[in-house]
């Protein structure tokens, strides 16, 4: 059926997928969302104006890198939702379905990026090192020996959600899924002790980076963070009903736990992040939200910000030495170039929205509902009530 349709009929599917957000759409995690894949290419962009970053030291561009995290949070938010409903309904969790579900929303374009990588190095000779550790989601335990630009943070994920569904489904057979709240705490604290050890030893502020920036058993305090709030909006919604008080606490942890990130050292940095912006989420999941930032453009830049991500590592490598010869290196090219070849990148990450992600998805919601209707249907009723299952 998906082969049958026209380009431009692709295309007006993705259009008319964007003009309509879902009904229960927050548009404070789409502005969050927009956040976080504002400062990551803010990030990336960094490298290619060298003396703007020196003469500019503000925190956007200082910390940049922590867009990243936030996505971590987001992802904690988006899975932990889930699979918390699951749990307080069934008491366990369809691993299997689960899969399924990230599976057809994240590897489509993620694969189809490493079959075009493979390929530049197949028919144009181009160095593409490393496309094995891309297609089995460990880049991130190989940083320097990968093609897909930001992907290691895609395999921290990935990681994420082969590891905890099954952690949950196993533990929830022992422990009441309710007071499974301990398990996410146990992680947050053990990943900044991971880091004490780990560091031990270690001089070089490079290497020490390195060694705990990549790797999921270093650096994945976002994605506990996130399963803490959904944890907290599942088992624990008055929490969210509570006094004004509490957005004064969640402001001042915010803002302390910003200012820490100035001073901290490694083992604490990350721990840091997740809780500034864990409080900050937390909080604008709480209070009312402006108007302005309710602007559909935000759902537009949230829903295409995975391909965003994927997308503008590699765009940027070509285009970004034309544009700073044609420009210069100064302020005017860091933020032309960051407007300009932003909105090229939604471009770009609209078409393979269109032609790429939103057509697994409908597959994918396809096959689950064809699921759900085989497990309701009136033959595996009478499958179990028939005497012969006696």
């Amino acid at each position: 059926m998906l082969a049958k349709l026209s380009p431009w009929a692709l295309l007006v599917g993705g259009f008319r997928d964007l003009r309509h957000p879902p009904v229960a759409n927050r548009p404070c995690l789409d502005v969050l969302r927009t956040l976080a894949v504002s400062l990551v290419v803010f990030y990336h962009l960094g490298s290619y104006f060298p003396h703007a970053i020196r003469t500019f030291r503000t925190p956007v561009f200082r910390f940049g890198w922590s867009g990243v995290d936030l996505f971590f949070i987001l992802s904690g938010i988006l899975i932990g939702g889930q699979l918390w409903k699951e749990l307080k309904a069934s008491g366990t969790v369809d691993v299997r379905r689960f899969i399924l579900r990230r599976g057809f929303r994240i590897w489509p374009l993620y694969y189809s990026l490493v079959a075009f990588l493979l390929a530049e190095r197949l028919f144009f000779g181009l160095n593409r090192p490393g496309l094995w550790l891309d297609a089995t989601f460990s880049a991130n335990y190989f940083p320097a020996n990968h093609s897909v630009g930001g992907g290691w943070s895609l395999c921290t994920e990935e990681q994420f959600y082969l590891l905890i569904p099954i952690l949950l489904m196993v533990a929830a057979k022992f422990v009441s899924p309710k007071r499974l709240l301990g398990l996410i705490l146990v992680w947050l604290a053990a990943l900044s002790l991971i880091r004490h050890f780990v560091l031990l030893g270690m001089s070089n502020p490079e290497e020490m980076q390195i060694a705990v920036y990549y790797p999921f058993h270093t650096h994945s305090d976002g994605l506990a963070m996130g399963l803490l709030i959904s944890w907290i909006m599942t088992w624990k919604p008055e929490i969210m009903r509570l006094g004004r008080w509490l957005d004064v606490v969640l402001a001042l942890i915010c803002i302390g736990a910003f200012a820490f990130w100035y001073v901290a050292s490694l083992t604490l940095l990350y721990f840091a992040v997740a809780v500034s912006y864990g409080a900050l989420t937390l909080l604008l999941l709480r209070v009312p939200f402006p108007a302005i930032f309710r602007w559909r453009v935000f759902y537009v830049i949230s829903r295409l910000s995975y391909g965003v991500y994927l997308l503008h590592p590699g765009l940027l490598k070509h285009v970004m030495p034309y544009h700073t010869r044609l420009i210069g290196q100064a302020f005017p090219g860091y933020f032309t170039a960051f407007f300009f070849w932003g909105v090229v990148t939604l471009g770009l990450a609209f078409v393979t929205f269109s032609f790429v992600e939103l057509p697994f998805l409908k597959m994918r919601d396809r096959l689950l509902a064809e699921k759900r209707m085989a497990e309701r249907s009136p033959r595996s009723v009478l499958t179990v009530t028939s005497p012969s299952a006696t």
